[in-house]
C-alpha cells in the first residue's frame, strides 16, 4: 500500500517515511485532523481504515483540539463523551 498524500505544510517537523506512519499513527492521525485538510483527513482514513482511525481518535490519551473533536464527530458519528480526552478536558466553544 502507497502512503496517504500528506504535504509537508502538515507534517512539517518530521521526515515523512513508511516507518512514520507504521511506528507513530497515533502522532500522524492526530496531526492531521489538527492541521490538514479534510482531503488529508480522509486520505489518512482510507490509509489506515475507518475503524481504526475511529479507534485511535477515542482512546488517544492526548488533548485534541475542539475543532478536531468535532470533526470527527461529525465523520464517525460519535458522541463528545466517547471520547477519553474528554474526561480530562472540559469542551468549550468559541465563536
Amino acid at each position: 500500500m502507497s502512503l496517504p498524500n500528506i504535504p509537508r505544510r502538515t507534517l512539517w517537523d518530521v521526515e515523512i517515511s513508511g516507518q512514520l506512519f507504521a511506528e507513530s499513527y497515533e502522532w500522524v492521525i492526530n496531526r492531521v485532523f489538527d492541521r490538514g485538510t479534510l482531503d488529508e483527513v480522509f486520505a489518512i482514513i482510507n490509509y489506515y481504515g475507518y475503524d481504526f482511525v475511529k479507534h485511535v481518535l477515542k482512546t488517544t490519551n492526548e488533548n485534541l483540539p475542539n475543532h478536531s473533536i468535532l470533526l470527527a464527530r461529525a465523520i464517525f458519528k460519535l458522541k463528545y463523551k466517547d471520547f477519553q480526552c474528554s474526561k480530562r478536558k472540559p469542551f468549550r466553544l468559541y465563536c
